[in-house]
């Protein structure tokens, strides 16, 4: 798909759904099943969409009409300046059926997961759920009994530092209300740059 967007932070998702082959595009937004995400790219009818796809998630630089929230984008100025932290290592095929099913999809569909084990199994990853030519979204996930551990700075640190040697840079985008993301954020370097508001499904999925 040629979405005619300028490649920024904020359109990182709409670039990374339009690289996606089972994607689909209609006037003013861009939507992918697997991910229940749609963008909204220009001139489109919000509220219809959200009552077309009520599990689905859209995220819209313009405040909507709809209930919403708003999520925070930040970039890093320095990668060589991240924490250089041992433990984090590829997942590849580990076992994940101590996952709850979505993570676990999620985990499977990526293209490369950093992970940490504790007691023999993987609780915490960090992956890019979705890339543009110059960007790579952050995604971290922790096991809420493994939170606390340092474990999420250890990941998120070995992904970014493969991410970029591929010549691509970071985007972390956090809810305003995620003070835990935020903060593991800015310890990690990052620093707001721009925001964008996000539609929940009218599902509660």
């Amino acid at each position: 798909m040629n979405l005619g967007l300028p490649d920024l932070p904020r359109w990182i998702e709409a670039h990374g759904i339009a690289a996606d082959p089972t994607s689909w595009q209609r006037e003013g937004c861009v939507g992918n099943a697997r991910a229940k995400l749609i963008v909204i790219t220009g001139e489109a009818d919000v509220p219809a969409l959200a009552r077309e796809f009520p599990d689905h998630t859209i995220l819209t630089i313009d405040p909507p009409t709809l209930p919403h929230g708003k999520a925070l984008l930040h970039t890093l100025a320095d990668p060589d300046a991240l924490p250089d932290l041992e433990g984090a290592i590829l997942l590849g095929d580990a076992p994940l059926d101590h996952l709850p099913p979505a993570l676990a999809a999620e985990l499977r569909s990526a293209e490369r997961v950093w992970a940490a084990w504790v007691d023999g199994l993987p609780v915490c990853f960090a992956y890019a759920p979705w890339r543009s030519p110059k960007y790579f979204d952050v995604s971290v996930d922790t096991l809420p009994s493994a939170r606390q551990l340092g474990l999420a700075t250890l990941v998120a640190a070995a992904m970014i530092r493969d991410e970029c040697a591929r010549g691509r840079a970071p985007v972390w985008g956090a809810d305003e209300d995620n003070v835990a993301s935020r903060r593991l954020a800015h310890r990690l370097g990052f620093a707001e740059v721009d925001a964008i508001y996000v539609i929940p499904p009218a599902t509660g999925n």
